[in-house]
């Protein structure tokens, strides 16, 4: 083979693999006005698969994008006698993304099962927030002063320079949190099944805690005064055929800075870490 042909292969091989960057990178793109700009606004995000990134800016408008990550083409399997001799044909990625505003509420997600896809959102600072993802991919929000409820299946949670409440929920990740300011009339939940729990809150914080880490440690920058655990007990149903049961909480209980609103810290494979902002 000569120079030029080899050459000539070489600017083909470049260019496919180009072309597959490009289709494998499929973005689509929005940006759209709250009805009420004037007022704060609510955002509702939801994918199957994939990563969801929330950034508050100085803005109005809610800036969407949905970004396919993954191959483009997959790898070859085995067909069954009915398709055999047929060529597979394998389209251009979709995100599936859908936008839906009414009443100051945004309803985001996206409809592709086949492929994983991300969402990156620009919102106005004080917006509300309440995330879902399942898999391959991480919870990030950051610059928000808004109420915000995080739920992920499988998925680490990441929320800095927060002023307001967290409700954050995740079965197999970490979560950690650090806030500017909270809200001290909301209450706040950071659960999990398996990952360290790692919260940041400012100096002056005031709460009743409940804490319960089941094989993990708890460490705490605040003196926390312990109280008493309620004890807990189940209605009688031994008339209808069921069992009397009296159940004492595990989990500890206290106050900080003289008690507040409830915060709640529950795993049970991690540690928690309450810190106090430097």
């Amino acid at each position: 083979m000569n120079k030029f042909k080899i050459f000539a292969c070489v600017i083909l091989l470049l260019f496919a693999v180009t072309v597959l960057y490009a289709q494998d990178k499929k973005v689509d793109r929005a940006a759209v006005p709250f009805s009420d700009p004037s007022k704060p606004g609510m955002i509702e995000a939801s994918v199957h698969n994939g990563a969801i990134t929330v950034k508050g800016y100085n803005g109005k408008e809610v800036i969407v994008e949905a970004r396919v990550r993954g191959q483009l083409l997959s790898k070859e399997k085995e067909v069954s006698e009915q398709v055999k001799g047929m060529k597979r044909i394998i389209g251009i990625p979709i995100t599936g993304l859908t936008i839906e505003e009414k009443e100051n509420v945004m309803e985001v997600s996206t409809a592709s099962m086949k492929n994983t896809v991300d969402l990156t959102i620009q919102v106005p600072f004080n917006t509300s927030l309440e995330l879902s993802s399942h898999n391959n991919g991480d919870i990030t929000v950051e610059n928000i002063t808004g109420e915000i409820e995080v739920n992920h299946h499988n998925g680490k949670l990441t929320l800095t320079n927060i002023s307001g409440a967290v409700v954050a929920h995740t079965f197999n990740g970490a979560i950690l949190v650090t806030f500017n300011k909270i809200d001290p009339e909301k209450p706040m939940s950071f659960s999990n099944w398996n990952g360290d729990i790692d919260v940041t809150f400012p100096q002056d914080l005031k709460a009743n805690v409940k804490i319960h880490s089941e094989l993990g440690d708890i460490y705490s920058d605040y003196e926390i005064s312990l109280t008493q655990s309620p004890q807990k007990q189940e209605k009688d149903k031994r008339k209808e055929g069921g069992k009397y049961r009296i159940a004492f909480d595990k989990s500890i209980y206290g106050t900080i800075n003289g008690g507040g609103q409830e915060i709640q810290f529950k795993t049970f494979h991690g540690n928690i870490l309450i810190r106090k902002a430097k």
